[in-house]
C-alpha cells in the first residue's frame, strides 16, 4: 500500500470514531473487520509506520475539529472526544488481532454463534443517555408537529349510517351498464403524483367555479341538460405526459407477407409506440439519459407485440414532452403455423367452426399479439354465449422461433357438453307485494320452451321483452351460470416431442413447489383488528344493518347453490326480478316552430291497468294553431307485447289559414277506433289491421261574403259543418338498418290502403293508397358522409272527389314534408282556393358531413306538392342547411329553409328530435 493516500474525511469516518468512544472490544473488532475490507490486498504484511503516516493522522485530526467548529460542537469536551478517537484508532492493530483469531486453539466468545436459549444470558449493554435524551426530543418535536397540522386541518366530514330503507332502493335501482362502464374507466384513468410540496394531496380548490368551466366547454344542449342535472364530477390528478413522433426508416418487405399486411403492419407499428410511450410521465422524461432505458424498453415491447421482434430504435429528444423515435424495423416474424382444434360435444358448434376458419390472422402473416389474444376472446365468448359452460383450454401456446423469425400457434379447447335453459322463476324486488300480473302474462314474455338449448340472445330477449313492455319500473334477469372450469393446460408439441423421445414423465417438467418452512417451537403472531382504524366497534353496529347483511349473506349461499346445482344437472336457472312499485308516469315538454309557434306537449301513461296486463296512454298537444287530445287502451291478444289490440279515440282542433281569398278554416274532429297489430322481429314486416270512424266539424270566416259562383263545387262541400267517413285499413311496413337509435345504414318502407263506403257511414266511396320509403347510407373514413333521402306518394280513388271529406285530402309543407313553407299550406288550388290534393307526391335529398364526432352539417332539398288528379299542380320545392347531433335518445336536428319555389321565398326554421327512417 502506498506510505500516503488522503481520504476525504466523511461523516461515515466520523460516525465509526463515535462508535470505538460509545462502545467496547465489540465494536472495535467491527471496525478492524470494516477496514480490513476496505484495504489493499498488499496489506497482508504488517506496514512499518513512517512520519508521513503520523502526518497524515495529525491533519486528519486537524481537519475533525475544524468540522466542528464548524458545527458548532466546539465545547473542550466535544474535542478531547475527538483527539481520544484518533488516539484510540492507532492503537488498534486489525491484522494482529486477525492473526490472533486465527491462531486461537479455542473459539473466541465474541465470535461464537449466537444461539437463541442463550439471549437471556447476554450481558445487557448500558443504555447511552445522552442518545436516549435526543431520541425522546425529536419524538415530541415530531409528536407536536403532528397534533399542529391536525389541528389546522378542516374537520373531517362524518357519514352517517345509511338506513335500511336507502340500502333497499340501491338493491332495487336498475344498473346502468353505459354508465357503469363509464364509471369504471373514469376511475381506471385516476392517478396520484406529487405536487410543488412534494405531497400528494391536492391543494384545495373551488369546486363550483372548476365545474362551471368545464361545463362551458360543452355544446348548448348538454350545457341546457346540466342546468337541470349537474354532472357527476371526478377530481383526477392529472399527471403530464408525453407525446412522441414515430418515424420508419429503412422499412423494407423482404417478400415473406403480402405487401398490402406489412404496410398495415407498419402502420399498426407506429400507432402502437406512439400509444405506449405516450404513458411516459414528462418528470420522468425530464433526466432524458435515465429515460432512455425505460423508453427503449417500452418501445421494444410495443414493437414485438405487433411482430417486429428485431427492431431498432434511436431517440431524440424534442422537448421537454416530445420524444422523436426513429424506427427501423427490420424483419418481421412471420405466422407459419395456425393451428385451432376443438374437442367435446360442441366441436361441431357453427360458432367454433367458424373461427377455426376464419381466424383474426391467416398463415403468412405478420404475427400480430392483439390479433392472436382476438382469437382466444372469441373462442370463450362462443362458449359462454352458446351455453358450454364446462369448456376449459387444453392448450394455448405461442412460439416464436429465432432467428428464422417465424411464429407457430397451437389452440385446442374442449367444449364440454351444452347446458340447457330451464323454467324462469318470477320474484318481486318486495317479497311481500303480490304479483301485478297474471303469470301467463309473463310467461307469455319469454322467449323459449323449458329444455331449450342455452343461448345468450335468448336470456337477452326476455330482458328486451319486459323493458318493452313498459310493465315495469325496472327488470333484473339474472341467468346463474357455473363458474369457469380451469385445468392444467397440455405442453406444446415440442415440449410434447421431447418427452415422449426421452420418456420422460411429464410431471417431472413442472416447477416444483417450494418446501414449506418449519420450526420445533410454535410461534403465534398477534393479527391487527382492522375495524379499529374504521372506527368500526361491535357495540356500535346497528341491528337493522346486520339484519340486512345476514340477507345478502343467504342471497350469496343461493346462488352458490344454483351454481352447483346448474354445474349438476346441465340446466342453467333464470331468476326474474321485478319492480312495479310506481304504476303511473307524466311527462311535459315545450317547443317551438315558426309555422306553430310556441308548443306544449304532455304525456300520462298508467302502466298497468290491470292483472290481465291491460296499459293506457294518453297525449296533449296545445299550440296557436293545433290543440289535441288523443289517447290509447292496449289490451293483450296473443302477445302483450308482439300481438295486441288498441282501441283509439281523440278529439283535434285545427286552424287553417288563407285557404283561399280572406277565408280561414276551423276544423275540429273527433276521432274513434281500433287496430289489431301485429310486430315481429326487427327486419321482418309489420302488420296493421284498423278501423277508425271520423266526424269532423267545419267553421269558415269570410266564405260567406264571397260570390258563391266564383266559388269551386271541390270547395263547396266544406259548407256543410259535419263529415263523416269510417275507414278500414291495413298497413304494413318493414325497417333493415345497423342501428336503433342512430343508424348509419338503413331502409324503410310503409305500404297502407283504406277503404270507405256511402253506405257504411262515409260520405264517399273512396280507397285511399299511401307508400313511403326511407334511407340512410353512410361510407368514408367513421362514415363521414352520409346521404338520407325519403319519398311518399299517395292517392285517392273515387268517382266523385268533391264528396271526399276536406281532412282526409292531401295538404304538405312544413317539418316533415317540404322545409321552407308553413305547415299543410301546400295543396292543390282552382280560382285560388286551395281544395286539397287528389295525390301526393313528395321527395327529400339530403347530405351530411361528419365534421367532428356526432356532429354533421346538412344541406338538403325538399320537393312536391299535393296534387289535382291529372298533376296539373305546379311542383314547390325548397332548400337549406342544418346541424344534426347524434344524441343518446336520436339525432337532434335544426334545421333553416328557403321555400325557393314562393317569389317571397319565405324562410322557417325547423326543430326535430327523432331518426330520420
Amino acid at each position: 500500500m502506498p506510505a500516503k493516500i488522503n481520504f476525504k474525511k466523511t461523516m461515515l469516518h466520523l460516525s465509526m470514531s463515535q462508535m470505538t468512544l460509545r462502545h467496547n472490544n465489540n465494536k472495535r473488532l467491527c471496525l478492524s473487520m470494516f477496514l480490513m475490507l476496505m484495504a489493499q490486498q498488499a496489506m497482508a504484511e504488517i506496514p512499518t509506520e513512517t512520519p508521513v503516516a503520523h502526518a497524515t493522522q495529525t491533519e486528519m485530526i486537524a481537519e475533525l475539529k475544524s468540522e466542528a467548529v464548524k458545527q458548532g460542537m466546539d465545547s473542550a469536551e466535544e474535542i478531547a472526544k475527538i483527539d481520544h478517537s484518533m488516539t484510540a484508532e492507532t492503537s488498534l492493530d486489525s491484522m494482529q488481532m486477525l492473526q490472533e483469531q486465527q491462531n486461537a486453539q479455542t473459539e473466541i466468545d465474541a465470535f461464537k454463534p449466537i444461539a437463541f436459549d442463550d439471549l437471556e444470558q447476554l450481558p445487557i449493554e448500558p443504555v447511552d443517555q445522552q442518545m436516549a435524551n435526543e431520541i425522546m426530543q425529536a419524538a415530541e418535536q415530531a409528536k407536536q408537529e403532528a397534533q399542529d397540522y391536525r389541528a389546522s386541518q378542516k374537520t373531517e366530514m362524518t357519514v352517517p349510517d345509511i338506513s335500511v330503507e336507502d340500502l333497499q332502493e340501491i338493491n332495487k335501482a336498475p344498473v346502468n351498464i353505459d354508465d357503469l362502464m363509464q364509471s369504471i374507466r373514469a376511475d381506471s384513468e385516476i392517478a396520484v403524483a406529487q405536487n410543488e410540496d412534494g405531497k400528494t394531496l391536492n391543494a384545495p380548490v373551488d369546486e363550483s367555479r372548476d365545474q362551471s368551466e368545464e361545463v362551458a366547454k360543452h355544446n348548448i344542449f348538454k350545457r341546457l341538460l346540466y342546468k337541470v342535472r349537474p354532472p357527476r364530477q371526478i377530481n383526477t390528478a392529472k399527471v403530464a405526459r408525453i407525446s412522441a413522433e414515430v418515424v420508419i426508416e429503412n422499412a423494407q418487405n423482404d417478400g415473406r407477407a403480402s405487401q398490402k399486411n406489412y404496410d398495415q403492419a407498419l402502420l399498426d407499428l407506429k400507432e402502437n409506440i406512439k400509444g405506449k410511450l405516450s404513458s411516459f410521465t414528462q418528470e420522468s422524461f425530464s433526466d432524458f439519459s435515465s429515460a432512455l432505458p425505460q423508453l427503449r424498453s417500452l418501445s421494444s415491447q410495443a414493437a414485438q407485440a405487433v411482430g417486429f421482434y428485431n427492431a431498432e430504435f434511436k431517440f431524440e429528444k424534442l422537448s421537454e414532452s416530445k420524444v422523436k423515435v426513429l424506427v427501423q424495423p427490420n424483419s418481421p416474424v412471420i405466422l407459419q403455423e395456425h393451428h385451432v382444434e376443438f374437442s367435446g360435444a360442441g366441436e361441431n358448434q357453427a360458432q367454433f367452426q367458424v373461427i377455426g376458419v376464419l381466424p383474426d390472422q391467416d398463415v403468412g402473416d405478420i404475427f400480430h399479439h392483439g390479433k392472436y389474444e382476438n382469437t382466444k376472446l372469441r373462442i370463450n365468448d362462443a362458449a359462454s354465449n352458446n351455453g358450454y359452460f364446462d369448456s376449459y383450454w387444453r392448450l394455448h401456446d405461442v412460439k416464436v422461433a429465432q432467428p428464422q423469425d417465424t411464429a407457430e400457434v397451437n389452440l385446442r379447447f374442449e367444449t364440454g357438453e351444452r347446458y340447457k335453459l330451464g323454467n324462469v322463476e318470477f320474484r318481486m324486488s318486495d317479497p311481500e307485494k303480490a304479483f301485478p300480473l297474471n303469470k301467463e302474462i309473463l310467461q307469455s314474455l319469454v322467449p323459449w320452451k323449458d329444455g331449450a338449448d342455452y343461448a345468450f340472445w335468448r336470456v337477452n330477449g326476455l330482458a328486451n321483452n319486459l323493458t318493452n313492455s313498459r310493465y315495469f319500473n325496472y327488470t333484473l334477469v339474472d341467468a346463474v351460470r357455473p363458474d369457469p372450469i380451469e385445468k392444467q393446460l397440455e405442453l406444446p408439441p415440442d415440449i410434447q416431442k421431447l418427452v415422449d423421445q426421452n420418456k420422460v414423465a411429464a410431471e417431472s417438467l413442472e416447477p416444483k413447489g417450494q418446501q414449506a418452512a418449519s420450526a420445533d417451537q410454535e410461534v403465534s403472531q398477534h393479527v391487527v383488528n382492522e375495524d379499529q382504524f374504521a372506527g368500526v366497534t361491535a357495540a356500535g353496529q346497528n341491528e337493522r344493518m346486520r339484519t340486512l347483511q345476514a340477507a345478502q349473506d343467504d342471497k350469496q349461499v343461493e346462488q352458490e347453490k344454483l351454481k352447483a346445482q346448474a354445474r349438476d344437472t346441465k340446466v342453467v336457472p333464470v331468476i326474474v326480478t321485478l319492480n312495479a312499485d310506481k304504476l303511473n308516469s307524466a311527462e311535459i315538454g315545450a317547443g317551438f316552430g315558426t309555422d306553430t309557434g310556441p308548443r306544449l306537449r304532455g304525456q300520462y301513461r298508467r302502466a298497468i291497468v290491470n292483472e290481465r296486463g291491460h296499459s293506457f296512454d294518453a297525449n296533449l298537444e296545445l299550440s296557436n294553431i293545433r290543440q289535441s287530445l288523443d289517447a290509447r287502451y292496449n289490451i293483450p291478444y296473443k302477445h302483450p307485447l308482439n300481438d295486441y289490440i288498441s282501441l283509439v279515440g281523440g278529439y283535434e282542433r285545427e286552424e287553417r289559414d288563407n285557404v283561399g281569398a280572406d277565408v280561414n278554416l276551423m276544423i275540429e274532429s273527433a276521432v274513434a277506433g281500433a287496430d289489431r297489430i301485429i310486430k315481429n322481429p326487427r327486419g321482418s314486416w309489420q302488420h296493421t289491421y284498423g278501423v277508425r270512424y271520423r266526424l269532423d266539424r267545419i267553421t269558415d270566416s269570410g266564405l260567406n261574403s264571397a260570390n258563391i259562383d266564383e266559388i269551386p263545387d271541390a270547395f263547396l262541400v266544406n259548407a256543410n259543418s259535419e263529415q263523416e267517413s269510417l275507414l278500414l285499413g291495413y298497413e304494413i311496413s318493414r325497417t333493415d338498418s345497423d342501428k336503433r337509435v342512430n343508424p348509419s345504414k338503413g331502409f324503410k318502407q310503409t305500404y297502407k290502403i283504406e277503404f270507405g263506403s256511402e253506405s257504411l257511414l262515409s260520405d264517399a266511396d273512396m280507397a285511399i293508397v299511401n307508400a313511403g320509403w326511407r334511407f340512410i347510407y353512410s361510407l368514408g373514413e367513421n362514415d363521414n358522409h352520409q346521404f338520407v333521402g325519403r319519398s311518399d306518394l299517395g292517392y285517392i280513388f273515387t268517382e266523385d272527389f268533391d264528396k271526399v271529406p276536406y281532412n282526409l285530402r292531401y295538404f304538405t309543407g312544413g317539418d316533415q314534408t317540404i322545409r321552407g313553407f308553413d305547415y299543410k299550406s301546400l295543396a292543390a288550388e282552382e280560382d285560388g282556393y286551395k281544395i286539397g290534393g287528389q295525390a301526393l307526391a313528395v321527395g327529400s335529398l339530403e347530405y351530411n358531413y361528419q365534421f367532428k364526432e356526432g356532429w354533421r352539417a346538412a344541406v338538403f332539398t325538399d320537393f312536391g306538392n299535393a296534387y289535382d288528379k291529372d298533376f296539373n299542380t305546379e311542383t314547390e320545392y325548397g332548400a337549406g342547411l342544418g346541424i344534426r347531433w347524434a344524441s343518446p335518445i336520436g339525432p337532434i336536428r335544426i334545421d333553416v329553409a328557403a321555400g325557393l319555389s314562393d317569389e317571397n321565398t319565405p324562410i322557417r326554421l325547423h326543430f326535430f328530435i327523432g331518426s330520420q327512417l
